[in-house]
């Protein structure tokens, strides 16, 4: 599994990378919305924020894939309470959708070693690592440059509509 996976070195610096790009974030929608009357932004970028910096108190190499799920579920929670009382916008329908493919990918992954044991790395395992930081960086552009760059947003109205 050590041949497969992510370095766990490497892995810890993306992770610290992730973090600090959630809090400068949330720091650049706190400088924008100073004078701006829409907190949309802000206050989700704040949600992520505090969800991602929560795992600098935690062992991240002994956690499992099952507490990263309902990690990600208490995000996608709180994001859809808070979503409720504010504008429809493009950060809200990013940061669910990142969140839910992220709770998806944890949950398939504990499926795949805690349930079924197996140790044998497979395609999974890769689309895994490499799904999950592809969809934190996704979710991590959107808050600084607010637009619908992979136009889910018009996606999500042609269905609704």
């Amino acid at each position: 599994m050590d041949d497969f996976l992510l370095n766990p070195y490497v892995s810890l610096y993306i992770g610290a990378f992730v973090q600090w790009s959630f809090l400068m974030a949330f720091l650049y929608s706190l400088v924008t919305s100073i004078n701006n009357p829409k907190k949309e932004a802000l206050w989700l970028s704040l949600i992520m924020s505090i969800s991602y910096s929560s795992s600098m108190f935690i062992d991240i190499q002994n956690i499992s894939y099952i507490q990263l799920f309902f990690s990600d579920l208490i995000t996608f929670l709180a994001i859809l309470i808070v979503s409720n009382f504010l504008t429809k916008n493009i950060f809200s329908t990013y940061l669910l959708l990142g969140l839910s493919i992220n709770s998806l990918l944890f949950f398939c992954m504990h499926l795949d070693v805690s349930v079924f044991n197996n140790s044998t790395p497979w395609w999974f395992w890769s689309f895994y690592s490499l799904g999950i930081n592809l969809i934190d960086f996704i979710m991590i552009l959107v808050l600084f440059i607010n637009k619908d760059f992979l136009g889910l947003v018009r996606l999500k109205k042609a269905f609704f509509q």
